[in-house]
């Protein structure tokens, strides 16, 4: 979980560099990209465009990380008891087996009383966990599987 949070903090604060740069070299080199060529507005409104909404995307992102720094720092995190309620994201793949793979499972927090949708792999519906999480990057860890009578006789 912290090794996940440190790949999301170097990516988005290298991202949020590397396209300011690139929106800032855009306006710098301005006066080449359009000279002499038919379309060189259009191509750098485009570009100027693209890179100013990736940099707002990485900083939206970081601002996320470093609201959830005092827990990486800290070593702490939020532990609840959670069932998984449904998958807020479904795709098929199109390779042939036609294999259905759920993302982003809904959590429903059992001692909260709400519902939380995280970052988390290898869970099923229906089932009730113990999951680690940082509340704003949503990144998740589940921790142990407790088995859920269902009162039939059955096991």
């Amino acid at each position: 979980m912290v090794k996940n949070y440190w790949v999301l903090f170097c990516l988005t604060l290298v991202g949020m560099i590397l396209f300011v740069f690139l929106f800032v070299m855009g306006f710098v080199f301005a006066k080449k990209i359009v000279s002499g060529k038919k379309y060189g507005v259009i191509m750098l409104l485009v570009c100027q465009c693209a890179f100013l909404t990736l940099s707002i995307l990485c900083t939206n992102l970081f601002t996320l990380c470093c609201k959830d720094y005092r827990y990486v720092s800290s070593n702490s995190y939020i532990e609840e008891k959670a069932t998984v309620v449904e998958f807020t994201s479904s795709k098929i793949d199109y390779d042939g087996n036609g294999r259905r793979r759920n993302s982003k499972p809904k959590f429903y927090l059992i001692e909260k009383d709400e519902y939380i949708v995280l970052y988390a792999r290898d869970v099923e519906v229906g089932k009730t966990y113990t999951i680690r999480y940082y509340p704003n990057t949503k990144i998740c860890d589940v921790q142990k599987i407790e088995e859920m009578n269902t009162g039939d006789g059955c096991s």
